[in-house]
């Protein structure tokens, strides 16, 4: 029987799972005997990288070959750091921690069973990415010697892994608050089926950012003339130090019993700075009415469905914090469900559902949903906007037709169709906020009259490859927008 490795790559720990041959889904100890592994990467003098806690722990001794929060780089197309003789990129630093995980999993099972390696993925991404930072994750994989079967969003994977011991029919709010990124989905289960009805998130915003007001907290409260920001932009050593201990502290204000601790910490000299669970969760508030926010969009994006459960996926989302706010805001206690290992988990789940119909355990995926609306620039009223032919609230399977496009002046003998992505629900967007995926010209070689029509046909597949067909006086040109990358063929 062939099997499959899902991987939940993190921005701060990652971790790799797989379907026994019980048909358990079971989460594979690293060589360290952890179940998840740190998303960090040091370098050796010799440029030779290694991965996971000793690395994390290098981020106060030698920041400056230490790489951390890589994931947040993913879409930052002038991310340049040097690390001796090594050019530092978002890809190459995400292939090392995929190696290591998938490495150790290997070696354990070659130690343990006497089983061959498996090399065949499904890695999770945020709801929230685009294609850019999809394209560059299947990189990745390819750079770390691994098929990626398919990439799946963590919301998503969460979720079904939720129905392995939850089949009945409800509608689900997935709130995955990772280390730094923020999720969340609504997701619709029926007859055995799990739908989702709508996704939104910020890939800018996790954990490290309330690790972070603790920092801020702990500089003001001794009187240091510096800020968290500076400190991450000129003194990587003690950022990376203050960053340690605030996390630590952190977990310690989310366990119940706990409701102050005291941060000790090496800057300028030994200190101990008292914090208590009050004063962290009113240093944060802001944080999470962006949360709050990014949760209503979604729920009216969803058509504002009456909620059965919300499932807390993620470690951050272990703050007393975050289940007072849900209780207030819907009246249902989430549920927190394996939050550091349950998107591992549903990967592994839709690697075997996907390559092999494995139906033995849990729910099956039906409609998903995209993570950003794309179109096609026009002229609209004599300015240039984008035509969002896809919306963020379409179903992933979608098929459309737009005849309502024509040529701008008198005498045109070719038009220029340009691709764009970007995160407005709406039918047109301004330019500035979208992003190029791709353009080129479609050409017919004779003059023709201003308001020639101009017809797109736009079709978006389960595996999520958009299409888009552009014709025009019999001449036509194929877009592919692809989680693997972009193309254009005529």
């Amino acid at each position: 029987m062939e099997e499959f490795y899902g991987i939940d790559l993190g921005t701060t720990n990652s971790c790799i799972a797989i379907i026994d041959e019980e048909d358990s889904v079971t989460v594979v100890t690293n060589e360290e005997g952890q179940l998840t592994t740190p998303s960090v990467v040091a370098y050796d003098e010799d440029g030779s990288p290694y991965v996971g806690t000793a690395a994390k722990s290098n981020m106060a001794n030698d920041p400056e070959r230490t790489v951390s929060f890589i994931k947040r780089e993913m879409s930052n197309d002038n991310y340049k750091r040097r690390i001796g003789n090594i050019d530092i990129n978002p890809i190459d630093v995400s292939a090392e921690i995929l190696k290591k995980l998938v490495r150790d999993a290997n070696q354990k099972r070659q130690d343990e069973e006497g089983k061959d390696p498996i090399h065949k993925v499904v890695i999770t991404v945020p709801a929230y990415f685009g294609n850019a930072e999809r394209t560059r994750t299947m990189e990745a994989g390819k750079r770390a010697g691994l098929e990626v079967i398919s990439l799946i969003n963590e919301p998503t994977a969460a979720a079904l892994s939720f129905g392995i011991k939850n089949r009945q029919n409800r509608t689900i709010l997935v709130y995955d608050l990772g280390g730094g990124t923020f999720d969340v989905s609504i997701m619709k289960i029926q007859n055995g089926v799990m739908d989702t009805l709508a996704t939104n998130g910020n890939h800018q915003l996790g954990g490290v950012d309330w690790d972070e007001q603790i920092v801020d907290y702990v500089l003001q409260k001794e009187n240091f003339n510096t800020t968290c920001k500076e400190l991450k932009e000129h003194d990587m050593a003690n950022y990376g130090s203050l960053i340690i201990g605030a996390e630590e502290a952190k977990k310690i204000l989310s366990t119940p019993s706990r409701e102050k601790t005291t941060l000790r910490y090496n800057y300028k000299g030994i200190h101990n700075t008292e914090i208590t669970r009050s004063e962290f969760e009113e240093l944060t508030i802001e944080l999470m009415k962006m949360t709050d926010q990014l949760i209503d969009t979604t729920m009216e994006m969803a058509g504002n469905p009456k909620l059965d459960d919300v499932l807390l996926v993620g470690g951050s989302s272990r703050m007393p914090m975050v289940k007072a706010f849900i209780e207030k805001k819907f009246g249902i206690t989430p549920r927190i469900f394996e939050p550091d290992l349950a998107v591992a988990k549903g990967a592994a789940l839709y690697a075997a559902q996907e390559e092999k119909g494995y139906t033995e355990v849990g729910i099956q995926l039906g409609n998903d949903k995209g993570s950003a609306s794309y179109g096609v620039a026009a002229y609209v009223n004599g300015k240039e906007m984008v035509c969002n032919l896809i919306l963020m609230s379409d179903n992933l399977c979608v098929e459309k037709t737009f005849d309502e496009f024509s040529t701008l002046n008198d005498g045109q003998t070719s038009v220029r169709v340009a691709l764009y992505e970007n995160r407005v629900n709406k039918s047109l967007c301004e330019v500035p906020m979208s992003i190029l995926l791709q353009d080129g010209d479609v050409t017919w070689g004779y003059p023709v009259p201003k308001g020639t029509p101009l017809k797109y046909v736009v079709n978006r597949g389960k595996d999520g490859i958009i299409k888009v067909h552009c014709e025009i006086e019999g001449k036509t040109a194929d877009f592919v927008i692809n989680t693997k990358g972009v193309s254009l063929n005529r």
